[in-house]
């Protein structure tokens, strides 16, 4: 029998059969924090972002022996929409830290991306890929053919996560074997501040002076509007469609078309 771990929340009492912690996997801006803030408060469980391997990184060809070593924990993926997420990769990369920055959006969709390791100064490790578009492509495919080894991996895209977070816990507590799966009918409180970037090593950042957690920032609608259906089409070009579905967006490009506002229209004038 398992450990039993009581947590003083709407869902109830966990029962978690032989889980010491779980993995938490996504490009930046993804929703990793978010995940490991509602995964240790509702589900009790030991969040590992960088223990053998970088978060952020393409996941590396483990070995033991003839097997991939996918480094003992069950691994929960988070994703955002390639349209949403590149638009904030952008914005991040005004700050100079994580991505280097590369003047306006359209320069930005089309030239070499550059990610660096933003916690192991000055030894840090930096990739380097065709466009940020190729960044997610090999990010999710890599941890797509992790799951089709067998491996234990659950994609959550974070657009539900934030606009169904009891559902979507309970999917993650069914895919850790949970005794007792988290109650759907719960109530779970999405933080009211955007949680600061946090790694294994350091304190996690401070949200006191943060905007406000916007749940806005989730839809693509919203997304596509900033960004116009021009730069909209080269993401879509650049991204592929089993790695859209593998991140459980099978028809993303036809919901692109339907969520196109006016004002993306303008924007590509």
């Amino acid at each position: 029998m398992g450990s039993i771990v009581n947590m003083s929340t709407l869902g109830g009492v966990r029962e978690r059969p032989g889980i010491d912690a779980v993995r938490v996997m996504g490009t930046p801006r993804s929703g990793t924090n978010l995940a490991k803030y509602l995964l240790e408060r509702y589900l009790g469980v030991q969040i590992v972002f960088d223990q053998g391997f970088w978060k952020h990184g393409i996941f590396p060809a483990l070995m033991s022996g003839r097997e991939v070593d996918h480094g003992g924990l069950p691994i929960v993926v988070m994703s955002k929409d390639p349209v949403t997420q590149i638009l904030s990769w952008f914005r991040l990369a005004r700050n100079d830290t994580i991505f280097k920055p590369n003047g306006n959006l359209g320069s930005f969709l089309e030239q070499p991306f550059e990610v660096r390791q933003d916690f192991t100064e000055p030894k840090r490790m930096e990739y380097r890929f065709r466009s940020p578009a190729d960044y997610w492509n090999q990010f999710y495919f890599a941890m797509d053919a992790l799951r089709r080894t067998g491996a234990p991996v659950h994609f959550v895209a974070y657009e539900q996560l934030v606009a169904a977070p009891a559902t979507s816990l309970y999917l993650i507590s069914d895919f850790l074997g949970c005794v007792r799966p988290f109650d759907v009918r719960s109530e779970v409180a999405i933080p009211r501040h955007k949680l600061g970037a946090s790694n294994d090593f350091d304190p996690a950042e401070s949200a006191t002076n943060e905007k406000a957690f916007d749940p806005a920032r989730a839809e693509l609608t919203s997304a596509l509007a900033r960004i116009g259906w021009r730069n909209a089409s080269t993401i879509l070009r650049a991204i592929d469609d089993d790695v859209l579905d593998a991140t459980g967006r099978a028809g993303f490009r036809e919901t692109c078309r339907e969520a196109v506002g006016p004002a993306a229209m303008l924007r590509s004038l």
